[in-house]
């Protein structure tokens, strides 16, 4: 900013402070102001001090204004620069600075940050969102059939399913309990997470070949009792198949959702 600016600015704060100019406060202006241009910004940054209070303006009002009315566009702007791999940091820093000079001039028009990052969301996705929702008096469709979740829940523990053992009676006097049907114990209380170790040895004997004596299934062992080694042989096999039979059955993909309608508060939205 000139002397000759400065007195054109003193000039224009005049009209509402009627103030005194003369030659040393053009000169004490322009020096505060040397940076800064005599453009509409600072017209403006003028005009706005004296909208707002009936103090006398002074270069620091007119600076912090004017800064303030030309940070406001740059933030409309959302100015984005993606830069270029073949350039310095040179010139890196000038072009940024320019295109912020843009934006604080207003060349650089308002925009939503959304549509400065180009993160619009394509035409396919937002027709798939335009669909998401069901009307609330519908029946909504299961994430899986009733046939999987069946077969799931049926490796859960704690399930018939879970105890292989079921497969054969229970031979303890107090419990004969029928294949299939659980072990129960003393009052009729049913045994849900596990079986009476008779009925796993009888299990063990009826489908596991004895590793250490050889008995083929359905054999006693050559011992009074089933070896240990056969019953965990028969406990291996059965957690592999328990854990191939969820894998499958977890691979399987599930039906997808139709996409409907949802009532919402202001109407149906589709």
């Amino acid at each position: 900013m000139t002397p000759a600016d400065a007195a054109e600015l003193l000039t224009f704060c005049a009209a509402w402070d009627q103030r005194t100019i003369g030659e040393s406060d053009a000169r004490a202006w322009a020096y505060a102001l040397r940076d800064l241009p005599l453009d509409d910004d600072t017209r403006q940054a003028v005009a706005d001090h004296y909208g707002v209070t009936k103090d006398r303006a002074t270069p620091a009002d007119v600076r912090r204004i004017r800064t303030r009315i030309r940070e406001t566009r740059i933030g409309a702007a959302h100015p984005v620069y993606n830069g270029n791999p073949t350039e310095t940091g040179a010139e890196f820093a000038a072009r940024r600075r320019e295109q912020l000079t843009a934006a604080a001039d207003g060349t650089l028009p308002p925009q939503s940050i959304g549509y400065a990052l180009d993160a619009t969301p394509p035409r396919s996705v937002l027709a798939l969102a335009a669909g998401v929702g069901r009307p609330v008096d519908d029946e909504p469709r299961p994430y899986i059939s009733p046939e999987q979740r069946s077969a799931i829940r049926s490796t859960l523990p704690n399930q018939r399913a879970s105890l292989p053992a079921l497969a054969v009676p229970c031979p303890v006097e107090t419990c004969r309990a029928a294949p299939r049907r659980l072990c129960k114990r003393g009052a009729g209380v049913e045994l849900r997470a596990t079986v009476h170790g008779r009925r796993r040895d009888a299990h063990a004997v009826q489908f596991a070949t004895c590793p250490e004596c050889g008995a083929d299934p359905g054999r006693n062992c050559t011992a009074p009792e089933p070896h240990p080694a056969r019953i965990r042989a028969i406990a291996a096999e059965d957690d592999e198949a328990e854990q191939h039979r969820l894998a499958r059955l977890m691979s399987t993909p599930p039906t997808p959702r139709e996409n409907r309608a949802r009532h919402t508060a202001g109407g149906i939205r589709r």
